[in-house]
Formats: structure tokens, sequence, C-alpha cells
């Protein structure tokens, strides 16, 4: 079970959890190497978005996919074994698109395939991170460590694109081969921490057997009692489609205007620079600002910040700044979803539960890439970019409109010891307040 609050030293005297943090920062500085990496090359072999977009799509319906398989499995069998799995196999599948690419035999379909079987992976490993994770740290310690994992990804973004570009303009290999050698590292965390990572054998023991089906109707019922819930799901959903295309048209944009690798990268690294400020503002945002508040700001700010980066996209740096307005206020949101979610879902179903909820809000991910490559190969990468705006302010004005919403700054409700209790059912007092999804 996880450790109580005096059970556990401060975060930096917490020999697991700093293990933990180092090796998936090495992952992540890899992975956002080859994230640099992959559309650049598909441009450069096939000099089509479309293809480009295919790739990137590939990569979200597998996570997507394998999303609710990865929660049960992750509530059923050892989390540490899904951690390590998942990071040998994605080691592997890096290694041989660095081979592929060094020997001149790019294939976009063989590429497109190995992006599906990464999201799969990615799937399994997301499952049992933050069930794992909450078996290292004190629920206490919850919000500290969610807001440093988000700056580390911040951080490992914001080095990741410029050395991404970098080490595409020596050699295209070798990005995907730094990306293989990174996953040796979150394995090597997976192996030698000390705490167990569940799920418990003495529960499932006694516990009656349960299907699949049974399984991941629990988790969902989890979630079907909070109207507000719902809503949160399905505007997550539709942002975090919009934002894909986004991040995605960025690039595309700025190669159609002659931005070289290593400039794009740099202009991905103003992108990550302003969410790792985010990040580390992160803790004074959420103690001074109600949830509702940075909601409705961020909202309007993708408005503002899409109409910038399509009218300021031939110019790399200004438009990297108004990208990166929309990441610097996301994340103290990240934030404040992750810890409460976590601390209030029962770790029986925490993998589940989770996943199914990081499904729900990348459910639509893998449609922007298709859609806004064929509009940009149509018309121009500027079009699909307007478009984005419009969606986003949609989204904005349905804040407004949307009643459930205003429960947002309810106080949650909380099990024993952090959620590991089952909650208790809904009632019309205390619906929209039991849970919001993570990111």
């Amino acid at each position: 079970m996880p450790r109580s609050e005096s059970e556990t030293p401060p975060l930096w005297r917490n020999r697991d959890y700093n293990l933990w943090w180092g090796g998936s920062a090495v992952s992540q500085l890899g992975s956002g190497v080859s994230q640099l990496a992959y559309p650049l090359l598909i441009l450069g072999v096939a000099d089509s978005a479309s293809a480009a977009g295919i790739v990137a799509a590939c990569a979200n319906i597998g996570y997507l996919g394998a999303s609710i398989p990865a929660g049960v499995a992750a509530d059923r069998v050892s989390r540490r074994a899904l951690l390590i799995v998942s990071s040998v196999v994605q080691l592997v599948l890096m290694a041989v698109v660095g081979l592929a690419v060094a020997g001149g035999h790019v294939w976009v379909p063989q590429i497109a395939v190995t992006a599906l079987v990464q999201g799969v992976m990615s799937a399994l490993h997301q499952a049992a991170t933050t069930p794992a994770l909450r078996r290292i740290v004190a629920p206490a310690q919850l919000k500290v460590a969610f807001a440093r994992e988000q700056a580390r990804d911040m951080g490992t973004q914001l080095a990741g694109s410029p050395l991404g570009g970098l080490l595409f303009g020596l050699a295209r290999w070798i990005p995907f081969a730094f990306d293989a050698v990174s996953y040796l590292f979150v394995t090597l965390a997976a192996l030698f921490i000390r705490s167990p990572l569940g799920p418990d054998r003495a529960e499932s023991k006694t516990a009656e057997p349960t299907s699949v089906r049974q399984d991941v109707g629990e988790g969902l019922r989890f979630l079907r009692r909070d109207s507000f819930l719902r809503f949160l799901l399905l505007w997550a959903a539709l942002s975090n489609c919009t934002l894909a295309g986004l991040a995605f048209m960025f690039v595309v944009a700025l190669r159609h205007h002659g931005a070289s690798a290593s400039v794009i990268g740099t202009s991905e690294s103003i992108v990550m620079a302003c969410g790792l400020l985010g990040a580390l503002a992160a803790g004074r945002i959420v103690r001074r600002v109600s949830g509702f508040q940075i909601v409705v700001t961020m909202s309007w700010l993708m408005v503002a910040g899409t109409l910038g980066v399509a009218a300021l996209v031939a110019r790399p740096w200004p438009a990297a700044l108004c990208f990166g307005s929309l990441v610097f206020f996301m994340t103290p949101l990240n934030v404040t979803f992750q810890a409460r979610m976590a601390a209030t879902v029962p770790d029986r179903i925490a993998g589940r539960v989770m996943t199914t909820t990081s499904m729900a809000a990348q459910s639509l991910k893998w449609l922007a890439p298709l859609v806004c490559g064929a509009l940009a190969d149509r018309f121009s990468p500027t079009a699909p970019i307007l478009g984005l705006a419009a969606v986003f302010a949609l989204l904005a004005v349905a804040i407004h409109l949307t009643p459930a919403l205003r429960r947002f700054d309810d106080a949650p409700r909380t099990g024993d010891d952090a959620g590991l209790a089952a909650p208790e059912p809904a009632t019309p007092e205390t619906a929209g307040r039991d849970a919001e999804p993570a990111r």
C-alpha cells in the first residue's frame, strides 16, 4: 500500500522517487528528440504533410485502442513488469527504425506500423505509471510530485527539440538511436525501485474473480456518476484534438515557410520553455487563482494564441511565443487535474479509471493530423490553423454556457488514505465534485 506522510521522507530524500524521476527524464528527452525527427523524416522522404499526418495518427490510434485494456492490465498484473516490458519493446522499435534510416531503406508504411505499436506500448506504460507513483509518493506530496513531473516533461522537451534538430541535421538515424538508448534508463529505474508497485496480491486473492468486461464496467461506473466529469471529458477530448492539430501544423507551417530543422527545433524549445515556466509557477498559480478562472483564461488564450500563430507563422520566434502562451497556462491546469484524480481514485481501480479518462481526453487526437495535413496539402498551412482557432472559440463559449463547470472549485470528497477507499455514491449534492480527469 502507499506510504503515509509520516513514513515517507521529503521528495528530495525519496530514493525511489528520485530514481524514477531521473530514469523518466532521460526517456522523455529521447522521446522529445524522436518526436521532432519523425515528421521531419517523413516530410523529407515522402514530401507530403498527409503522410506525416498518417504516421502521427497511427501513434494516437495505437494509444487510444490500447488504453482500456492497458488499464485493466495495470490493475491485474505486475505494474513493474508492464513498465519494463513496454520500455524494452520501444527500445527495440527505435533501434529498428534507426537501422532502417541508416541503411537508406525508409518505408512510410513501416514507420506507420512502428508508430502504431509505440502507441500501444505507451498506453501500457502510462497505465502503470500513475498508480505506481502513488506507491512511491505520500498522498500529501502528490501535488508537488505532479508539478515536478510537469517541470521534468517540459524541461526535457525544451532540450529535446533543439537536440533533435541538431542530431537530425548531423544524420537522420541519430535521433532514433538516441531515443532507443534512452529507454534503457527508464527500464533500469523500474527494475531498481524498491517499493512494491502493486497491485496487491492479497486483495486479488480475497476478491471474487471478475471478467475483463466487469473490470472495465467498474471503472466506467466510477466516471459515470459525475455530470461535471462527463462534460469535462468531452471538452478535453475536443480541446486535445485541436491542440494536437495546432502542434502538428506548427511544424508543417514552419517548414512550408522555409524554416530549417534547427530553427524548427529551437521554435519548439521556446514553446517548451513557456511550458517549463508554467510548471515552475504552477504551485503558486493554483493557490492564488480558482480552477474555474484557470479554465476560462486558458480557453480564450487558446483562441488568441492560435490566431497569433496563423498570423505570424512566417516568423518562427513570435509564432513560438504565441503557441508557448497556451502551454504556459495549460500546465497548472494539468497539475490540478492529475493531483485531484490521483487523490480520489481507489487504488484497486486506479489503472482502469485513469486510462479511461486519458483515453477519452485523447480519443480524437488521431483525427487532427489527418484532417490538418489534408487541408494543408489542398489549400495552405494557414487554412487549417484558422479552422483550429474557430474550434477553440466554440470551446471557450461552451465553458461559459455550462452550469456544471461552476462546481469546479468545490472541495473534492476523498476516501480513506487519500482515496484508497471506494467513493461514496453520487447524490444531487455531491455530483460534479468527486473526481476530475488528468490531462
